[in-house]
């Protein structure tokens, strides 16, 4: 029993002093001079990699939002567009613009109303 005491005493001591060496050659940048770096190199290609993807993903959500910028000042710019030409339809529909452009044609705007002719059906028939 207290063996065994003693030996989770020094396994906790060993890993202790396992992270300590780790994090100080770390710190210290030996990891990358022994031959320990090759086995650590997979890791760090990922880790590029990853700021690789992350700088590309951060580019393409900048010019994601410059493009719905862009778009949203297009549509601004079309309902514009469409609000004057739509108040120049209805300008255009009303009566007295009608009469001013049918005169143009030598067209004349009716003053009385329309008289309905009526027709005896046998007048037609032969």
């Amino acid at each position: 029993m207290a063996n065994s005491l003693k030996q989770e005493k020094k396994e906790k001591k060993a890993t202790k002093g396992a992270f300590s060496k780790t994090v100080n050659a770390m710190l210290s940048g030996e990891f990358l001079t022994r031959a320990g770096v090759v086995n650590h190199m997979p890791f760090i290609l990922f880790v590029a990699l990853m700021f690789v993807a992350y700088i590309g993903v951060g580019y393409y959500f900048e010019n994601t939002l410059r493009k719905q910028v862009q778009v949203k000042k297009e549509l601004e710019e079309l309902t514009s567009r469409y609000n004057t030409v739509k108040s120049d339809l209805e300008s255009s529909k009303q009566q007295s613009s009608v009469a001013v452009s049918i005169e143009e044609l030598g067209l004349q705007e009716a003053n009385s109303q329309p008289h309905i002719i009526t027709v005896d059906a046998g007048y037609f028939e032969e």
